[in-house]
């Protein structure tokens, strides 16, 4: 690899399997009408959203599937000790579920989201994520990974960025007598993960990685560059992806 091998912020192992997996994606979401830019929290299409019902069309039509037809509602919970409180149907670190009910598919997401549209419109990218890729089969590595796969479906979608700034969040509570902060998250895949999906993302579109950067949380931006040098030293990024051997991948 050369003395001046730039490392990306996660293990080999886990980049490796990125790769493997925006192969994949590439493969079974071939005719799918994907838009190759990226999302930040300034896009106009989510800042001019007044309610969760705009910003899930703002994210649908920006992930290409504004004609898809799908049912969104709002599970109410009471939030008023835990700003963190989540759904959870789906594993430990849920927002939102998707279902497919009547034939019809069915998004449903916690009214806690309302107070952070940005962690909002990330949740609605991944489960969007979960109807573009009903029909995919299992991704590299098995069905155990099919929530990690959702996540890098998502950044293959342009939303790496809005991802990694909501899978960990840090929010001050008080219930009138006590305060304190909480940590929670939210995501399958590591913040680290997350910007070097995004980086790959930037390389595959040709992207300039600057606006993507500053987006990001002041302490990930570093992440990002560092994914960012490291995914430069493929030269031809369609080219490589298209040589990934899947079968490598299959789960046994």
């Amino acid at each position: 690899m050369g003395f001046f091998y730039t490392r990306p912020p996660i293990s080999q192992d886990e980049y490796d399997w990125l790769i493997a997996c925006f192969a994949w994606l590439r493969r079974v979401l071939d005719d799918a009408e994907i838009r190759p830019e990226f999302v930040t929290p300034s896009h106009p299409r989510l800042r001019e959203a007044k309610t969760a019902s705009e910003l899930f069309a703002g994210v649908q039509s920006l992930m290409g599937m504004k004609q898809w037809d799908c049912r969104l509602e709002q599970v109410e919970v009471d939030d008023s000790y835990d700003p963190a409180h989540h759904l959870v149907p789906e594993g430990g670190s849920a927002c939102g579920t998707f279902s497919i009910e009547n034939g019809r598919a069915v998004i449903r997401y916690s009214s806690a989201m309302l107070r952070n549209p940005d962690a909002l419109a990330a949740t609605f990218s991944h489960e969007l994520c979960h109807y573009l890729l009903v029909n995919a089969g299992d991704p590299p590595g098995g069905p155990d990974l099919m929530e990690h796969s959702t996540d890098c479906a998502a950044a293959y979608c342009g939303f790496g960025i809005m991802l990694a700034n909501s899978a960990r969040q840090f929010e001050q509570w008080s219930d009138g007598t006590m305060s304190g902060w909480r940590a929670s998250t939210a995501g399958y895949l590591s913040e680290q993960a997350l910007v070097t999906a995004a980086a790959i993302f930037a390389r595959i579109h040709g992207q300039d990685p600057t606006e993507a950067r500053l987006a990001l949380k002041p302490y990930l931006q570093k992440d990002f560059a560092k994914a960012y040098k490291a995914t430069g030293q493929i030269d031809d990024w369609a080219k490589h992806l298209a040589a990934v051997d899947l079968l490598e991948w299959t789960y046994s």
